[in-house]
This record gives structure tokens, C-alpha cells and sequence, in this order.
């Protein structure tokens, strides 16, 4: 509950006013995006939906808070260390482009092209300005090498208990390489 009081904090303006307003104005310009995408388009309102989201996660510096920041502060996991950061921000941009390229009615694809352009801008200088010289080598708060290791037996897992109906790069014995789909018997030359 301190957690969230403290996340709840950081929604207002901080001491880096200048990233705040420029958070802000990329959370209006989604919500003007959200606004004018046309009725049943799902992808492109669940992708705006996702930006906002992104964008309270940057303001508020929740990955701090959602994983065990170690030796750092949350706001320092959040914002100098953590990848997830990097892939919120490349995402941030990334969506509003998509929304403008798909939707066919032009009047959410302006807003849509202004919110990936200011996306656009907000990532690079806050990796230029704050991010470029961190020297800190871990891209995660906890152990790396614990988390590769338990991604690694993730997906050993997954692919036992999913060898029979995933047969996307299964290794054939007899010959070497992967097999990127099961052939058909007319297509095997012995």
C-alpha cells in the first residue's frame, strides 16, 4: 500500500517539470487519438489504450515499484537500468504510427502522426539527455543471471509440454538443421 501511495505521488508534477508537460501532452494527444478512431476498430483502441497505459507506467516510474529495485531507488531502477523502460518508450511511438497507417478514416490519422512524432521525440531526448552515459551493466533492477536462467527453464518447459502440437523448429536426426514446418511425403528425397 506505501508502494501505491508513493506511485500515486509521482502523478504530479516533479522535479523534472519538463519531462511531466511533455507526458502530459503525449497522454492528451492518445486521448485525442482514442477519440477519433472510428467505432469498431478494436486493434487500433486497444493500442491507444496501451500507450496511456505505457505513459502512467513512465510518469509514475512503476517498474521501480512493480519488480525489487536492489541497491537502486525505484525512480533510479526505473529510469537509468531497467529495459522494460527502453521498450515502453519504443512502443510509445511505435503504436500511434501504426494507428495512423491502418486506420482508413483521416480524421484520428493527424493526432495519431503528431502523438508518434512527439513519442518519437520524448524517447530520444530522454535517452540523450538522462540515459546515454549510465554505466550501470545489469538491463534489469534484480539479477540477470537468475532471470535468463529462469526464462531459459521457461521455455525448456514450454517446449516439452508443447512438442506435439508446435513443430515450428523441431531438429530432425538425420539431417542437420532445423525443420521449419513437417514436409509432406511427396516433398522427402532419400
Amino acid at each position: 500500500m506505501e508502494d501505491f501511495r508513493e506511485i500515486l505521488n509521482y502523478l504530479g508534477p516533479g522535479d523534472e517539470l519538463h519531462w511531466d508537460i511533455a507526458l502530459y501532452l503525449l497522454f492528451l494527444l492518445n486521448v485525442v487519438v482514442i477519440l477519433t478512431v472510428p467505432e469498431g476498430n478494436a486493434l487500433a483502441t486497444f493500442l491507444c489504450i496501451m500507450v496511456l497505459v505505457f505513459i502512467f507506467i513512465d510518469k509514475t516510474y512503476a517498474f521501480g515499484f512493480m519488480l525489487d529495485p536492489g541497491r537502486w531507488t525505484p525512480k533510479q531502477c526505473h529510469t537509468e537500468i531497467f529495459v522494460g523502460t527502453y521498450l515502453i518508450r519504443a512502443a510509445m511511438f511505435i503504436a500511434p504510427f501504426s494507428i495512423a497507417g491502418f486506420v482508413r478514416e483521416g480524421k484520428s490519422r493527424g493526432p495519431a502522426i503528431l502523438a508518434g512524432i512527439g513519442a518519437v521525440v520524448y524517447s530520444f531526448m530522454r535517452w540523450f539527455m538522462d540515459q546515454r552515459n549510465i554505466t550501470a551493466p545489469e538491463i534489469t533492477c534484480f539479477n540477470t543471471e537468475v532471470m535468463l536462467q529462469s526464462v531459459g527453464i521457461i521455455l525448456i518447459l514450454a517446449k516439452i509440454a508443447l512438442r506435439d502440437r508446435l513443430l515450428l523448429g523441431t531438429i530432425n536426426r538425420r539431417v542437420p538443421g532445423t525443420v521449419l514446418r513437417q514436409p509432406a511425403a511427396h516433398e522427402i528425397e532419400i
